[in-house]
């Protein structure tokens, strides 16, 4: 198979487009040479922080176990007689305070090149899972002194990496496409782009680098990749454009590619669940949706199964702003017929069937969304709050004229014990602040927003996640 070999504005942008913090210092004297852009976005240092390796690990592990571990690690191969032959420093997953004094907590690990000179640092976020903030990063560097960092960042990613340019020169697909679709490199690009996808999936694809295209940032794409057996594979894809450094503007893509058939069975198994708890009677009588019940028990097979997930679960705490005028004004008859439009519009809302919404009591309703992180959230609140203004039921009480939602939400992060209690009562929190600030709004807090106490970590508090859809 013929070796795609970058050039220097290739490697530049492929460099940048790596998700990863990354870092190198030179053997000899452990001084630290590079710090890509993602590092800085990720720690808030750049270079000239700090002298050499250990004053970087003495100034921003703060705890004690981490530091040791740190030091053992990388010691054991930058003071070794044998430094001079390439060795890898284990994985870690340690916690860094960042120039803010925020604390994160990563996977970090390492190489040492002898040919180059070069003791390489990677490091992982995983503090956060949003794919979709992947940004591209330039690195400028020769090409010579960055094919080994080439080689070991994209040619071992275990997801698939597409570069593409818009002007049809030639594309780049990393190894791992193989593990993926079951074609060689050679093999998929020779296909058309469009091939690889389901036929029912094309038109989303084109949408999407279209978007980039036009200037969009980046964009999320799921969809049914072509294996070589003839067969499909669901994956998500994450489409960032890149920028032509001389032109300034959008030259092409790179495509991050994930396998995520496992996580759509788990979507159709909840999928199936909901319908089962459907047919056994597990409805609100009034609203036909499901009932406070099916919520708690969907609710706790959910924090049992989130151990193991690797995305965040959010859930969505709805109520009818001045339902008890609107009662009051046109009689509880055409209440009920009122929350009963408030509950279709609420399901349509939703675009995934793993999704729940249920009647929580009264006029309040609620809504479970696993593997939502806050800004996915935040994107249901948008929905529903422009569906109901579209909805328009007439409410002469109501200072809009319409009947409105206020909406509150909070996030529980990936693979840490769900505390059900916890996450509803930061969710009901949310739903009074968004009334305090005139209903008709939502407010989102994420994992990342909460107070550390409640983390069980000290540390400040961040903004939350606001917004609104006017009538």
């Amino acid at each position: 198979m013929e070796r795609f070999t970058p050039n220097a504005r290739s490697l530049e942008i492929a460099l940048g487009a790596m998700p990863i913090g990354i870092s190198w210092a030179s053997v000899a004297d452990q001084k630290i040479l590079f710090m890509n852009r993602t590092f800085t976005d990720i720690f808030g240092y750049v270079l000239g922080d700090f002298a050499n390796i250990v004053d970087w690990i003495d100034k921003t592990y703060p705890f004690p176990d981490d530091r040791a571990l740190a030091k053992e690690r990388w010691g054991a191969h930058l003071t070794a007689p044998n430094h001079h032959l390439e060795s890898l420093v284990e994985p870690m997953e340690l916690r860094i305070r960042c120039k803010n004094g925020s604390v994160k907590t990563v996977i970090h690990s390492g190489v040492i090149l002898p040919e180059t000179g070069w003791a390489l640092a990677t490091f992982v976020d995983i503090t956060d899972r949003k794919r979709s903030e992947l940004r591209l990063r330039a690195a400028e560097r020769e090409a010579h002194e960055s094919q080994a960092i080439y080689r070991l960042l994209i040619e071992n990613s275990p997801e698939m990496i597409v570069l593409a340019p818009f002007d049809g020169s030639r594309r780049y697909v990393s190894p791992a496409v193989q593990k993926i679709t079951g074609f060689t490199a050679q093999e998929y690009l020779s296909l058309n782009s469009m091939e690889m996808f389901h036929p029912d999936d094309q038109e989303a694809a084109r949408r999407s680098i279209e978007a980039v295209k036009s200037g969009e940032t980046s964009h999320i794409l799921r969809y049914r990749a072509l294996q070589k057996d003839g067969g499909y594979r669901w994956v998500e894809a994450i489409v960032a454009g890149y920028i032509d450094p001389v032109s300034r503007k959008t030259a092409g893509y790179v495509a991050t590619i994930r396998d995520v058939s496992e996580q759509v069975k788990h979507e159709n198994l909840v999928a199936s669940e909901h319908h089962r708890l459907s047919e056994v009677a597990a409805l609100d009588e009034l609203t036909g949706i499901a009932n406070r019940r099916t919520f708690n028990q969907t609710f706790e097979r959910e924090a049992l199964r989130h151990t193991r997930s690797s995305r965040d679960l959010s859930i969505l705490l709805i109520d009818v702003d001045r339902f008890k005028q609107y009662n009051d004004l046109y009689g509880h008859l055409p209440g009920d017929i009122c929350l009963r439009k408030i509950a279709e519009c609420l399901k349509k809302a939703l675009r995934r069937d793993s999704d729940l919404v249920a009647r929580f009591g009264g006029e309040e309703f609620i809504i479970l969304a696993p593997m939502t992180e806050a800004a996915g959230a935040e994107t249901i609140a948008r929905n529903i709050l422009q569906a109901m203004a579209d909805l328009a039921i007439p409410h002469e009480a109501s200072p809009n004229g319409i009947v409105t939602l206020s909406i509150g939400g909070a996030c529980w992060p990936a693979r840490r014990p769900l505390d059900r209690s916890l996450l509803i009562e930061r969710a009901d929190r949310t739903l009074y602040q968004a009334k305090n600030a005139g209903r008709n709004t939502f407010r989102i807090l994420g994992w990342e927003d909460l107070s550390w106490e409640d983390q069980g970590r000290e540390g400040p508090q961040k903004n939350d996640h606001t917004g609104s859809v006017a009538s």
